[in-house]
């Protein structure tokens, strides 16, 4: 397809991000060893990581900041230290397995399972303008229509609250229009899901 998310993603931030290729094991790619390196530090309690991925124990942003907060301050540690970020790209049942391949530990320690914050989520529901990764295949499930790569800005936008991160957000934002420009260009106007009634 002309739309490769994680290759966009990839070249919005080519100094802070490795592109992963699901199937080629830390002997072929380095960027493997580099993410499953820094899984088992979250777990070990080393590192903080966030996994981008609606699992039942997800949690906002927020959420988990003041989890993390809490328990540093109980322990009189150091909060100074930053998130190593994990997005999964691909179909939602490509994302599912690549999850339980490679992530099948439960949330603990310096793991944590994120999603995006509930007002970004209202949003998906509607018309607004901030909100520009809609894939092309509708589905009742609002935020199941969200692109990778709108997701991660978004996600991203959660993070960094204090207006941070506007510019690359704006500078994701376009990105994001020429990807929607050249995935109707290839693939028509949007395909609404169907949902047979023995589906959740």
């Amino acid at each position: 397809m002309v739309v490769d998310t994680a290759k966009i993603i990839l070249s919005s931030f080519p100094n802070t991000s490795r592109l992963v290729v699901n199937g080629l094991g830390r002997d072929f790619q380095p960027s493997m060893g580099e993410m499953l390196d820094v899984y088992n530090d979250a777990l070990s309690g080393r590192s903080k990581c966030l996994i981008l991925f609606p699992t039942d124990d997800a949690k906002t942003f927020a959420d988990i900041e003041e989890e993390v907060g809490s328990s540093v301050a109980d322990s009189g540690g150091d909060l100074q230290t930053g998130w190593d970020v994990i997005v999964i790209d691909g179909t939602w049942q490509q994302a599912r397995k690549m999850h339980s391949k490679h992530f099948p530990e439960a949330s603990k320690e310096g793991l944590h399972r994120v999603q995006l914050s509930s007002n970004v989520v209202e949003l998906l529901g509607g018309d607004d303008s901030d909100i520009k990764g809609h894939q092309l295949r509708r589905h009742p499930t609002k935020w199941r229509e969200i692109s990778t790569h709108e997701a991660t800005r978004l996600l991203l936008k959660d993070m960094h609250t204090g207006g941070q991160f506007d510019k690359q957000s704006d500078a994701m934002s376009r990105y994001q229009e020429i990807l929607n420009a050249a995935a109707r260009t290839q693939l028509g106007p949007p395909r609404e899901k169907e949902v047979r009634k023995d589906q959740a």
